[in-house]
């Protein structure tokens, strides 16, 4: 970055050079968090518990504006609703239980979130950009994650 053009002082130039790396840093440095805590396996007919959690550290407004959740018991073929949650915060923890299919299957778990508000504008937990008629509708997207937990006999 070149500030010579600017007619300023030496020292305020500076200033004003460490004062724009001090806030890039900052916005290269967001952690946005998107995970699933679920047990790699569960024996059939038992409760499973999952965790799912987004949080981000972006500030200047930025929260978890949508978290969704579903899960499948079928490999796929039907999904069901965990969470739906609009406006959750910087941070956002959503416990579940589901009761899983039978033994050789697994129960699949898919999650998106979109954090908004911010500086960023609306993104997904890598920092895309979302396009809401685009990779929002797309479960397979880097928008969405995934967990898969195989169901074992007794």
């Amino acid at each position: 970055m070149n500030l010579s053009g600017l007619k300023l002082r030496k020292p305020l130039r500076r200033i004003l050079l460490i004062s724009l790396l001090a806030i890039w840093g900052e916005a290269s440095a967001v952690e946005r968090i998107l995970k699933i805590d679920a047990p790699g396996s569960v024996k059939a007919g038992e409760s499973v518990g999952l965790v799912i959690s987004a949080s981000t550290d972006a500030g200047q407004g930025e929260h978890v504006g949508f978290l969704q959740a579903e899960a499948s018991v079928d490999g796929g073929k039907t999904w069901r609703a965990i969470c739906y949650l609009d406006k959750g915060g910087v941070k956002v923890v959503q416990p579940a239980n589901l009761t899983p299919g039978a033994a050789g299957t697994a129960v699949l778990v898919r999650v998106r979130a979109a954090f908004r508000d911010g500086l960023a504008g609306n993104v997904d937990h890598t920092g895309a950009a979302i396009r809401w008629h685009g990779s929002w509708n797309d479960w397979t997207a880097p928008a969405a994650i995934h967990a898969s937990i195989a169901v074992k006999g007794r």
